[in-house]
């Protein structure tokens, strides 16, 4: 990802993205969780949990953050958090395993943050 200096937080709609530009937080290199996504369209750029807030200082425009449900680094919560405190309030997407109800998972991480929109997708098979 290419930094250009301090800027606004990004901001977007709510199902933005068709080609957009899409975060990806906390996704091993060969993981590729576009395939199989609503996202897949979206210019996608990597990154570590440990830059979010240099991210969100920085990028101009982002449609959207990915990541997944838990990582040895962080877990959805967190990452909500962060973007919560970053500033952020487009559409977070947590690439999930299969779960009993997600929509739990959702709610809590939506009362937590509610600026950001939250969105649970099942992990695309491949």
């Amino acid at each position: 990802m290419e930094y250009t200096g301090p800027g606004q937080a990004p901001h977007a709609e709510p199902g933005a993205g068709r080609g957009g530009m899409a975060l990806l937080i906390g996704f091993d290199r060969v993981d590729q969780p576009e395939i199989g996504m609503p996202f897949a369209s979206a210019r996608v750029e990597r990154l570590p949990y440990g830059l979010v807030q240099a991210a969100l200082c920085s990028v101009q425009s982002v449609d959207m953050v990915v990541s997944p449900l838990l990582t040895e680094q962080f877990d959805a919560m967190d990452l909500a958090t962060q973007l919560d405190l970053g500033g952020y309030r487009g559409l977070y997407v947590v690439v999930t395993p299969v779960v009993p109800n997600p929509e739990i998972i959702r709610r809590e991480i939506a009362a937590l943050c509610p600026g950001i929109t939250v969105q649970l997708i099942p992990r695309a098979r491949h």
